[in-house]
């Protein structure tokens, strides 16, 4: 029997894709403005608080993926249309925005047509679009292939061995350490954070979940009548988490020196990371229950989309930049705030129009549906 679809899922992902612009956007005067600006400390919260959003969207994968396959029989034809979808909907897109961003900054550094066309054939695009690393934002993708590809595994050892669901959140905490601290020790692979057992302990944590869900459904809904003391526990950890996060980077910038090692700067990551999905998922069911309806559709449409508004908001930003500020600091801090702006409306509206004039907008953004969840 398929399980009831959740509306407040896409309210997370809306929460996760405004985290994702917020740091993107404050990305530059983070690197370009002087420590000592008054309103330095604002851009680094406003970098660092959000920096939960990649493992948000992990977490709701491995929440969605196991919700909807749990109950089901793991069956050759199951595992065939479960790649084919994913083909569809996140292989092709993301072959896409590789090419995409790929020529278009060769040509931006170029500027000669023929040589753009010749890189799309080199060793170096092969090897960028192997490793997620055509452009910045596009490693989140390739972690999330790894999981589909991992998915399969997973689902037949839970399974064959049931027992081991009630314990998915601290075996992914540990697996995700195990693979830190070998590394580390060992490995030494520069690029950790494009492997996805980096971030086993939340596309576990949303497995859990997900199995769970009518369990602890009545848990993650934030009501007077019903609050134990442990989500008073999770949120303070969050908070607190946060702020110290945001304080190890705020020191790091301003004085280039590290106040702790590496160890404790992912330990409190982790911390501020894990909260945030079980935070985030609560206030989305509360902003859902108590709302104004006009916003909380509004936040539904944009988490329906947030998945071509996370391939397409760079371009976006990036022609932003372009803008000269001329050096004023009013400006400067208004500029900033408008790539903000423009970097959610503009994709956000671009996505929109795709999905409902042009047929094969699958092409580069996914599934966007004809009709679209409402409350």
């Amino acid at each position: 029997m398929k399980r009831a679809h959740i509306n407040e899922l896409n309210i997370t992902r809306a929460l996760a894709i405004l985290a994702v612009l917020l740091i993107h956007s404050t990305s530059t005067p983070v690197t370009a403005l002087s420590s000592d600006s008054k309103l330095y400390p604002f851009y680094v919260f406003f970098n660092i608080s959000p920096k939960f959003a990649v493992p948000v969207f992990i977490f709701l994968s491995g929440f969605v993926l196991f919700y909807n396959y749990i109950q089901k029989d793991l069956t050759k034809e199951l595992i065939k249309n479960f790649y084919k979808k994913r083909v569809t909907q996140i292989l092709i897109p993301y072959l896409f925005f590789s090419i995409f961003y790929y020529v278009a900054m060769q040509f931006y550094v170029t500027y000669d047509l023929a040589e753009t066309w010749r890189s799309l054939f080199s060793i170096e695009f092969l090897e960028k679009l192997l490793l997620g690393k055509a452009y910045t934002h596009l490693y989140y993708i390739f972690i999330i292939v790894q999981f589909y590809l991992l998915f399969p595994l997973l689902l037949y050892i839970l399974k064959k061995k049931p027992a081991l669901s009630p314990h998915l959140i601290l075996i992914g905490f540990a697996l995700q350490w195990v693979f830190i601290l070998l590394n580390a020790e060992f490995w030494q692979y520069p690029y950790r954070g494009s492997i996805a057992f980096s971030y086993l302990f939340y596309f576990l944590t949303g497995a859990f979940l997900g199995i769970y869900f009518e369990k602890y459904k009545g848990w993650l809904q934030l009501k007077k009548e019903n609050f134990p003391i442990t989500i008073l526990f999770l949120w303070c950890i969050w908070l607190s988490s946060t702020i110290y996060n945001v304080y190890l980077y705020y020191y790091v910038y301003s004085s280039q020196t590290y106040l702790v090692n590496s160890t404790i700067f992912e330990l409190v990551f982790q911390l501020q990371s894990f909260t945030a999905c079980i935070v985030l998922l609560q206030l989305s069911f509360w902003i859902y229950d108590k709302w104004n309806q006009a916003i909380v559709n509004g936040l539904i449409n944009l988490g329906t989309v947030s998945f071509g508004i996370y391939l397409l908001h760079p371009f976006f930003l990036f022609l932003y930049r372009q803008l000269s500020t001329g050096g004023n600091s009013i400006i400067y801090h208004l500029w900033s705030i408008g790539g903000f702006i423009f970097s959610l409306f503009v994709p956000w509206m671009v996505v929109l129009l795709m999905g409902r004039f042009f047929k094969y907008h699958w092409i580069a953004f996914g599934l966007i549906p004809s009709k679209f969840p409402y409350k």
